[in-house]
């Protein structure tokens, strides 16, 4: 491993499908414009070279020397810290690492290296929106998804191309990240971006202390969004309601109301949606919340 100082490393963190490919396929064009490999031209196929994921398996195979496949998950848990300096040492891409880990311990060990870290920018979707993505992308009923976001403690499997990561369940992933009051954080909603990309993504840039004007944000803004076919689409708030009952929202408002409520998410219209008044649902979700505390076997996982 190299031995040259540390490059501080700035996190794009958030659950899964929460905008973590729009925001790196803006800040990849928007590298060109301070000499970042000129010789090549953006593209969405070269986004893990450029703004590295901190699970993909060749990280494990050159600082463990093992595929992640070989190692358990406190082995696994052990390595991260470890493949966070690796990159922060060596890798030659933009100091920008995408995660979708919960931040917090992980077999006690950090799941985020702080020695390394200098900021981040936490992506928050609404989960009811979340919910019928990931029923259409595992090809699975809405039901399997709610499922998902609700387990306590969830680790994605490790693959062939990525090591297993502790995303947790919706709730505990997005407290994780936004509950303290840490320096360096940022939280941006996806709904925000999706009304104001230029405004939104210059936040973000200005975060990561990008040394460009806002004609080179918005260049990029523009390219991200064609990538990514939101070029001059308007956002539609209630497109869950085309995929949700009302039973599928009451079960999901009972688990994540409370973090709901903190980003603007439980509003009214969700609520009567759901049938359920904002003190049941917060309750219920408080309650959740307090057993998704107790002890979890580390096996027998989702």
């Amino acid at each position: 491993m190299s031995q040259k100082p540390a490059t501080p490393l700035f996190w794009i963190a958030s659950y899964p499908h929460s905008g973590d490919q729009l925001v790196r396929t803006f800040l990849q064009h928007l590298a060109k414009d301070f000499g970042y490999r000129p010789q090549d031209k953006p593209a969405i196929e070269l986004l893990d070279r450029d703004l590295p994921w901190d699970v993909q398996s060749h990280f494990y195979e050159t600082v463990m020397g093992q595929h992640p496949r070989e190692l358990s998950e406190e082995e696994i848990a052990a390595a991260r810290p470890q493949i966070h300096a690796y990159i922060s040492q060596t890798y030659p891409g933009i100091p920008v690492v995408k995660t979708h880990a919960a931040r917090g311990e992980f077999y006690g060990v950090p799941s985020i290296n702080f020695g390394v870290s200098v900021g981040s920018v936490y992506l928050i979707r609404n989960p009811l929106m979340l919910a019928p993505i990931f029923a259409m992308a595992g090809k699975k009923d809405v039901v399997t998804a709610l499922k998902l976001l609700a387990t306590s403690e969830y680790r994605q499997p490790t693959s062939d191309t990525h090591a297993l990561e502790p995303w947790g369940s919706w709730s505990q992933n997005v407290a994780s990240w936004t509950s303290a009051n840490v320096e360096g954080d940022l939280v941006v909603r996806f709904e925000d971006i999706a009304v104001d990309p230029y405004g939104q993504l210059g936040r973000i840039a200005k975060h990561f202390k990008m040394p460009v004007d806002e004609k080179q944000i918005a260049a990029a803004a523009d390219a991200a969004l064609v990538v990514h076919k939101m070029a001059g689409k308007k956002p539609q708030a209630d497109a869950w309601k085309n995929a949700m009952s009302k039973d599928h929202v009451r079960a999901l408002l009972e688990v994540h109301a409370r973090q709901m409520s903190r980003f603007g998410y439980l509003t009214n219209d969700v609520l009567n949606y759901a049938g359920l008044s904002r003190e049941v649902a917060m309750n219920s979700a408080a309650k959740f919340e307090e057993l998704s505390k107790m002890p979890v076997s580390p096996v027998g996982h989702a």
